[in-house]
């Protein structure tokens, strides 16, 4: 078997955005592939129908479509040969029984979301700035003024809202989402919500007589951080808006489903913070009154990490009067049912459902199983799709070896991969990885960054420690970061090292992002057991993170449980920063200048206590390159970044 090379994640295709046509005859989703020579991605929407698949679209840039009726699909892209870009947003109609794409109309604003409706027309969820909210009228001479004000601003940004900027979105200049009504026969758009009120999760009531949608007003200037969801309908004939339920205290909605006789609010007590799993709600159409509909405390979406993804879908549909949606249970992510007030599982399998749709009770989902590539399959798991079934074909894959162990009462969930051309009676490094959220966990799924360690040599170990999902409460660890999950972790490898007698403790190594970057940066802080650590996008100083994150204002006390005023000891007492004259281990930091998620002063802070205090330590920077670079950066900076940790590790391993 040959091992995994390092640009063989260039080879996967990603599956996603899964959806059903309007009377389930055919279905369509998306595939990415990496282009290398691009140093880019391209998607293109594929068709499903009577049991083949074929590419519908090849403009390489349709990653968002919508059905517009059974036999016509439409997305939105630029396909003009100008250079130049495009204002508003331009849709493309393309039907699937033959044909070309055109162009089908184009819009002065930026849309989110299209909901066709009975009559043809269609909703629109789109994108608007303060000061020109009329642009959706397409007013030349507004938008020309509107384009003319940016350009003249282009090098200022003006902040009087916080958050000012969003991971992968970047400066958002006070801009909100308005629900529109879109006459596609007249070419003309209607604003339909107040200016100043954010609007999101718009959704068509059964009856297609309203619409039902979330608001937020973000004219404070802590905007979309403590203002609590309010759920409203409006009749789309009357035009008028009436509120439905809206957050409290003890009842904070996350989303909602609409179904034939009710709807179903999602919402939790806020018991756990950020962190706290909901339960669901029902609430009657006519009377308005809300009951707790059923305890759930779990998550909802996949929480499975891996880096072979790109792109999202559904993760939860209503079908009548049952709530389909994926949960995370333990170390897996599979499709639950609620019906009748009961949850019963739909899938059970280990790996990851990604997303989903339903139509009649048939499932269609994308995801990771069997440790290979992502593939399109139906509720009983049977594989319908073929795009990645020759990636790692005559490749050495690790499967991941269960290693579950007790730690202060609780059961700790971990996982190893044996090298490749693994001998029982020799010695090999060992690289611990460490995964973010905290709220995530690692499974039984490919994780590419790990099997070309495998396939260098190395053990690599992985688990899910006190604060990691899939559990309930288990995800607890508010004020505690940095003890007892440091302390399974620590524990985690005691086990692993008396399980493989094999793995060489004097020659290990660590990583980890984002909240496995914070536990990077306090393990060197804590331990001089690993040769070299490598931390990525991570957290050093929580005083400084709650001034600076897109979420650092209600996640760093949140989490911490501590505020900076009156005093700040608590969360000083959780920073790594605070450790770092305790560090020897040589240390390696990767960040991306346009993360504000875990923004690069992190890193600095860290890398400069370091070298202040003589320890050997390196910063690799990426340019253009957000959180999200493990997993969605440009290709080649993917190889870059891989290439660089693991020649950090090859530098201080015993030869």
């Amino acid at each position: 078997m040959n091992p995994v090379l390092l640009e063989d994640f260039c080879n996967f295709k990603y599956l996603s955005n899964i959806a059903f046509s309007p009377e389930g005859k055919s279905a369509c989703f998306v595939v990415t592939e990496s282009d290398l020579e691009k140093n880019d991605y391209k998607s293109n929407i594929y068709l499903r129908a009577d049991g083949s698949i074929r590419k519908l679209t090849s403009g390489n840039k349709e990653g968002s479509f919508f059905y517009y009726d059974e036999n016509t699909v439409m997305f939105t892209g630029n396909r003009d040969d100008s250079k130049e870009k495009s204002f508003g947003c331009k849709v493309y109609r393309i039907r699937l029984d033959g044909g070309e794409s055109e162009l089908a109309f184009k819009l002065p604003i930026s849309a989110k979301k299209f909901i066709p409706l009975p009559n043809g027309d269609l909703l629109v969820v789109g994108t608007v700035f303060p000061g020109y909210e009329d642009l959706y009228k397409g007013s030349p001479k507004l938008i020309k003024a509107f384009q003319d004000h940016m350009k003249e601003n282009e090098d200022y940004e003006i902040v009087d809202k916080v958050p000012w900027w969003f991971n992968g979105a970047g400066f958002i200049k006070d801009a909100y989402a308005s629900l529109y009504y879109y006459d596609i026969k007249k070419n003309k758009l209607t604003l339909l919500t107040e200016k100043g009120i954010d609007i999101s999760n718009a959704e068509l009531s059964p009856d297609k007589k309203s619409v039902y949608y979330a608001r937020r007003d973000v004219s404070p200037a802590l905007s979309n951080i403590f203002n609590g969801m309010e759920i409203c309908r409006m009749d789309l004939e009357s035009r008028e808006e009436t509120p439905v339920i809206k957050s409290k205290k003890k009842f904070n909605i996350e989303g909602f489903a609409l179904g034939e006789t009710f709807m179903l609010v999602i919402a939790h007590d806020e018991s756990l913070g950020l962190n706290t799993d909901p339960d669901f709600y029902k609430v009657d159409y006519k009377t308005g009154r809300c009951r707790k509909y059923c305890a759930f405390k779990q998550s909802i979406g996949s929480s499975v990490g891996s880096d072979i993804r790109y792109g999202g879908g559904k993760s939860a549909v209503m079908r009548g009067d049952t709530f389909y949606f994926i949960s995370t249970q333990f170390d897996s992510a599979n499709i639950y049912k609620l019906e009748k007030g009961v949850i019963t599982p739909v899938t059970e399998t280990e790996g990851s459902v990604d997303s989903f749709d339903v139509f009649d009770g048939h499932i269609l989902a994308t995801g990771l199983l069997n440790m290979g590539g992502q593939e399109l399959f139906d509720e009983e798991l049977n594989i319908l799709s073929s795009f990645n079934k020759n990636v790692l074909k005559g490749k050495y894959v690790a499967h991941p070896e269960k290693l579950n162990f007790m730690s202060e009462g609780e059961e700790i969930h971990g996982f190893v991969l044996k090298p490749i051309n693994f001998n029982p009676k020799k010695k090999y490094p060992v690289i611990l990885d460490v995964h973010g959220g905290p709220k995530t966990v690692y499974g039984e799924v490919y994780y590419h960054e790990m099997q070309y360690w495998a396939g260098k040599g190395y053990f690599v170990i992985f688990c899910n420690p006190k604060g990691s999902d899939g559990r309930g409460d288990f995800c607890d660890i508010f004020g505690k970061y940095g003890t007892i999950d440091y302390e399974q972790i620590m524990h985690f490898c005691d086990e692993a090292l008396k399980a493989y007698p094999q793995m060489d403790k004097d020659n290990m190594f660590e990583t980890g992002g984002s909240y496995g970057g914070f536990m990077t940066n306090w393990i060197i802080g804590h331990t001089d057991r690993f040769k070299a650590c490598a931390s990525q996008r991570s957290i050093s100083n929580w005083i400084s993170f709650y001034g600076v994150s897109d979420i650092g204002v209600r996640f760093a006390p949140d989490q911490i449980k501590g505020e900076i005023w009156p005093d700040p000891k608590k969360l000083w007492q959780h920073s790594p920063l605070k450790y770092a004259d305790k560090v020897k281990t040589p240390t390696l930091f990767i960040h991306s200048f346009e993360d504000y998620r875990c923004p690069i002063e992190q890193g600095y802070q860290m890398y400069t206590a370091l070298i202040a205090h003589g320890v050997d330590s390196k910063m690799v920077l990426f340019k253009g390159e957000n959180h999200e670079l493990s997993r969605s950066g440009k290709p080649k900076h993917r190889i870059k970044r891989l290439t660089e940790i693991t020649e950090w590790f090859e530098k201080y391993k015993d030869k």
